[in-house]
């Protein structure tokens, strides 16, 4: 399950790194262009100049009509010399020497079913996969002065943004290749990983990083974040080989074992789950394959600090990531170079603002997670593998751009009904990310509706103290200059001692975009209770309707945060921003 565990976004930062890259070089100038008249297939018969080979492949490979047909893609649309180079590269003299297999795949590569503009390349992983299965990754690339967008570190973009009927075209420069080693064949083939290697293949963690995704990638998909020989040396300079790392962090003698400390310290070097850059540094904790370990993450200027942490009044230095030498796509991952070593440390608690649309069976719907106005099938009971409820339906929502509804990344997990009929669901149970030992606060975000007009919320079975009520609108805001703002007397403070509070921060109001909005009376969060984690781990939260109504109910955030911390900042936008206490 892909989670928001204390997004600390710093994507603005990110951003910022970017357009100074671009503001010190000349930027390339791209030509764009629209029509509404042919579709892609058609778009490229009509520049043979350009794409008289690619559109070959399509013909070839069946996938002409395909892509003249309805539908909404991106393209990234390898012109004539890139196919001349791919050839060359594979010694063959035609595109009808490939194998057709081949050609199909790299079709699949090339295409994303989604429409994303190059204003959405800054942010590292492309937000949807390729038909191949694959993400794309997007940076910046200084070349004689000038500073291109390039593709998966593959391809430079040479024309961006030809928008067609069927979706957008980007004409790129070189031919992108799909991952084909897995994250343990492409440890093995570096050198400079020998001893990491070894640890791996003694702990019996190689075989798990050696699997290819097949059936179910949700599950198969890891993260590494590799330690070469020399970072294992500047930890300890008697870590010359295995032996000695073995000495040093084996208190069984035996790495197999899931309890051995050598075991723990290699499952903490690897992450569940597909997590590039940008995901790492957008939340501040990840879990790890040590069951109880997480790792937090940091972003300080342009570097990213894992464990850069202070505890108790005390700065615990982090240690960086190698950016450039990072991000690199395996098979069944995504493999991240340390400059620094790390290791276990313990771990307090620490926010975690869930958004509950991050679920697997979600965040793979191309085309519609995040989307703009596209909502999802509707989902029975045991089709999520996080969520459970009575019965009815579920249904991932994305708000069209006319009706914001002031909730994170504009989407929201919407139920049928929360109510005591036997008709409509009773209860619905959540299994929440990994939250650390301690006491928190549990606040329930949600979209106000006509159903759940009283909700009791249990902690692994113990009822927590509030009854709460969805139904519930606040009192209007009001218009102050050119912002929608609290009703007279009533502040983020009071509203707090009430046991509610706003999610989002200043935005631009919708439907009216010249005025801004910091209260909205019918999306807020509610304290549910506290409860203690007596564990470190994941657990269930459960909601049980306790009062009739009517109505859906639309969930988009739930909060856990340590009692003693600061319960109403930051914010998140609907645009996916994050914004930190002022």
């Amino acid at each position: 399950m892909k989670r928001i565990v204390y997004q600390m976004s710093r994507t603005g930062i990110f951003l910022l790194f970017i357009m100074i890259g671009f503001i010190a070089c000349k930027k390339e100038e791209f030509k764009t262009s629209t029509t509404s008249d042919v579709n892609i297939s058609d778009y490229l018969l009509q520049q043979p100049e350009q794409f008289s080979e690619f559109s070959k492949i399509l013909q070839l490979t069946e996938n002409e009509g395909f892509l003249a047909a309805y539908g909404t893609y991106t393209l990234f649309a390898p012109n004539n010399a890139a196919i001349a180079a791919f050839l060359t590269s594979k010694g063959k003299a035609s595109v009808n020497d490939v194998a057709i297999a081949d050609l199909k795949d790299m079709v699949k590569m090339h295409l994303v079913r989604d429409t994303i503009a190059s204003v959405l390349f800054n942010d590292g992983k492309l937000r949807t996969r390729t038909m191949y299965g694959q993400y794309l990754i997007t940076g910046a690339q200084n070349i004689n002065g000038s500073t291109f967008i390039t593709i998966n570190r593959q391809a430079n973009v040479k024309q961006a943004d030809i928008r067609v009927g069927n979706g957008i075209i980007h004409v790129v420069d070189n031919v992108l290749s799909p991952a084909k080693l897995t994250l343990a064949e492409m440890i093995s083939q570096n050198d400079d990983f020998s001893i990491f290697e070894e640890a791996l293949r003694e702990t019996g963690l190689y075989d798990s990083l050696n699997v290819l995704p097949g059936t179910k990638p949700d599950t198969a998909y890891h993260t590494v974040l590799v330690e070469s020989n020399d970072v294992l040396r500047a930890m300890d300079p008697k870590i010359t080989s295995f032996a000695a790392l073995k000495e040093k962090y084996s208190d069984t003698g035996d790495p197999k074992l899931t309890s051995d400390s050598l075991y723990l310290f290699m499952a903490y070097h690897i992450l569940p789950g597909l997590k590039y850059i940008p995901d790492i540094f957008k939340a501040s904790s990840h879990t790890t394959l040590s069951p109880l370990d997480v790792v937090t993450a940091k972003l300080k200027g342009t570097t990213l600090l894992i464990n850069d942490d202070t505890f108790n009044g005390i700065h615990e230095q982090g240690a960086a990531i190698n950016r450039p030498a990072s991000d690199l796509t395996a098979a069944n991952g995504v493999l991240h170079v340390m400059s620094n070593p790390y290791a276990i440390k313990v771990r307090f608690p620490i926010p975690v603002y869930w958004e509950v649309t991050d679920q697997p069976e979600f965040t793979s719907l191309n085309g519609i997670f995040r989307v703009s106005n596209k909502s999802s099938k509707k989902f029975n009971p045991g089709e999520l593998q996080d969520i459970n409820w009575e019965q009815g339906s579920a249904q991932y929502i994305v708000a069209p751009e006319a009706r914001k509804f002031y909730v994170y990344n504009d989407d929201y997990l919407q139920f049928g009904s929360l109510r005591t009929n036997v008709v409509a669901n009773s209860w619905i149970e959540f299994k929440t990310p990994l939250l650390v030992k301690g006491r928190y606060k549990v606040w329930i975000c949600f979209i106000r509706r006509g159903g759940g007009g009283g909700v009791a919320v249990s902690f692994n079975g113990e009822l927590l103290p509030k009854v709460l009520n969805l139904r519930e609108s606040l009192p209007a805001g009001v218009l102050v200059g050119n912002k929608w703002t609290y009703p007279p007397g009533t502040t983020p403070e009071s509203l707090e001692i009430l046991g509610k509070k706003m999610v989002f921060s200043e935005y631009v109001y919708q439907p009216n975009p010249s005025q801004t909005i910091d209260y909205y009376r019918d999306s807020y969060g509610l304290l549910a209770g506290t409860i203690d984690v007596k564990k470190t781990d994941r657990h269930i939260l459960r909601m049980d309707a306790t009062w009739e109504g009517s109505g859906d109910v639309q969930f988009d955030m739930i909060h856990f945060i340590p009692e003693k911390e600061d319960q109403l900042w930051p914010k998140f936008n609907p645009d996916g921003t994050v914004v930190q206490k002022p």
